[in-house]
């Protein structure tokens, strides 16, 4: 697909549903840096020109992207904005290519594990994961566990199903592993896609088929169907938060995902869709709605207890007050008749029709 083609087509289905451009007025990744764990990175478009950071091979095959899987998931995070109608969530986020895959679609948990070291050293804010390994190695859950406790924040895959075998294949990692948050895939129609591994547990959905992104050549692609594609949405939804909120933790990250979604929509669908615009502006979301996540102290609109001189004081004007009004009365009654006998004494006499001066 060309730039052209893009131009003509205009957004994609994935970045009107999720509405950008209300979140982009909050933030845009500035400052915050994404790991991409995977095959690599091209900065060939040039939507990631100057988007890509220097990374690491872990593989041993070279930086190049062979495969092709990097650069879509790159740009769905940060592909910048002003070439076309298309953009990342994080337009202004820049990425740490990290390779741990090479041509083979094989996934190395073991190298997978090296390459999350490696997003934590090179200084990563935010790790995106778009593979899945079957069964849980003690490698793989270390790495996370560190990154974690650094402060870095991972999304990870839920996981496909087998389109030969059509069986859920069972958790998938490091989707499954606690803290991470873990993401299913859905369609234009915004339901769980088939593929879409429901045996992980789901923190919240993405968009995850039809996904126009960079291609490793310097055009376009419409990536295949996957939870592969669904992640970056949330990895680039993490950047956003981490830049309004440059102390909040992992688990508040988390947290403030998952608590502004729009609901689960059943198995696999965790919390439900992501709300970009919500997760970045919710005043508080479980603790985690002001920077460092404390929640702020509410106050009851009702008066304080009066002290005994403060009430001594309020009775004696209220005293005074209706003195005052008192006079006003009386002298409405006597100025009237004082004037009738031109202001000479007179006496009161009581009929029983009606008092007479």
């Amino acid at each position: 697909m060309t730039a052209q083609q893009i131009n003509e087509n205009g957004p994609p289905w994935a970045q009107q549903i999720l509405n950008f451009g209300a979140a982009h007025e909050h933030a845009t990744g500035r400052g915050v840096k994404v790991a991409v764990v995977d095959s690599g990175v091209s900065a060939a478009n040039p939507q990631l020109a100057g988007q890509v950071l220097k990374g690491a091979d872990v593989s041993g095959t070279g930086p190049d992207d062979c495969i092709g899987h990097g650069t879509w998931v790159a740009g769905i995070i940060a592909a910048k904005q002003g070439v076309t109608p298309f953009y990342g969530v994080a337009p202004d986020a820049k990425i740490i290519p990290i390779k741990f895959a090479g041509k083979s679609s094989g996934v190395d948990s073991g190298l997978a594990a090296k390459g999350i070291d490696a997003a934590v050293r090179l200084g990563a804010d935010v790790i995106n994961v778009s593979t899945q390994s079957l069964g849980d190695d003690p490698r793989l859950r270390a790495s996370v566990e560190n990154a974690i406790a650094k402060g870095v924040v991972v999304v990870a895959a839920a996981g496909n199903i087998d389109p030969k075998k059509g069986t859920v294949p069972g958790l998938m990692y490091p989707g499954a592993y606690r803290g991470v948050i873990s993401v299913g895939a859905v369609g234009h129609d915004g339901q769980v896609t088939t593929f879409s591994n429901p045996a992980t547990p789901v923190s919240v959905i993405a968009p995850g088929k039809d996904i126009v992104t960079t291609a490793p050549d310097g055009t376009y692609a419409v990536a295949e169907q996957g939870t592969s594609f669904a992640t970056p949405f949330v990895a680039g939804l993490a950047a956003l938060i981490k830049q309004v909120y440059p102390n909040i933790t992992p688990a508040q990250v988390k947290q403030r995902i998952e608590g502004t979604a729009d609901g689960s929509k059943g198995a696999g669908s965790g919390q439900g869709m992501i709300n970009p615009f919500e997760a970045l502006t919710a005043v508080n979301v479980g603790g985690a709605g002001r920077p460092g996540g404390a929640a702020q102290p509410v106050r009851i609109a009702m008066a304080d207890r009066t002290d005994p001189t403060t009430r001594k004081v309020a009775l004696g004007i209220t005293g005074g007050a209706l003195g005052a009004a008192a006079l006003v009365v009386a002298a409405g009654m006597l100025i009237p008749a004082g004037r009738r006998r031109g202001w000479r004494p007179g006496y009161v006499r009581v009929s029983a029709d009606r008092p007479e001066d």
